[in-house]
């Protein structure tokens, strides 16, 4: 299956040598949702094999098949934007926390996050502190 590109950057690949990488969303036939991140180039310059790569959740690795979509949502210049925005989307889409998304880790918070009740409280109360 091919990339789609949703981001705002259109022809991106007319410019590829401008950009390191990309942020992207791969949803699965039965509603899960893993996001994740890509560079274009490896550190010697080479370019990688980004358009057949599928993940590195072993979820999607070993069920290929389950791949309804798989779409670029972000092109970036640098790892620092890539990293930032790849934990950004993670949070705002809640796959860390939603049974739907496959993100068990992101930039080395790994594991099962454990939350009481209260917990999850403090949490819901601190995210509104920054929503409209």
């Amino acid at each position: 299956m091919e990339w789609v590109n949703v981001s705002s950057i259109e022809n991106f690949e007319d410019r590829l040598d401008d950009f390191l990488g990309f942020i992207y969303e791969i949803k699965l036939t039965d509603g899960r949702y893993y996001i994740g991140r890509k560079q274009f180039w490896t550190a010697k310059g080479y370019e990688t094999p980004w358009r057949e790569y599928n993940s590195t959740s072993k979820t999607i690795k070993e069920n290929p098949e389950l791949i309804a979509s798989k779409e670029i949502i972000g092109i970036f210049t640098s790892k620092s934007a890539m990293r930032y925005t790849e934990a950004a989307c993670i949070l705002w889409s809640d796959s860390y926390l939603n049974p739907l998304g496959l993100n068990w880790s992101f930039d080395s918070c790994k594991g099962t996050l454990k939350l009481t009740e209260e917990d999850k409280q403090q949490l819901e109360h601190l995210r509104t502190r920054w929503q409209n």
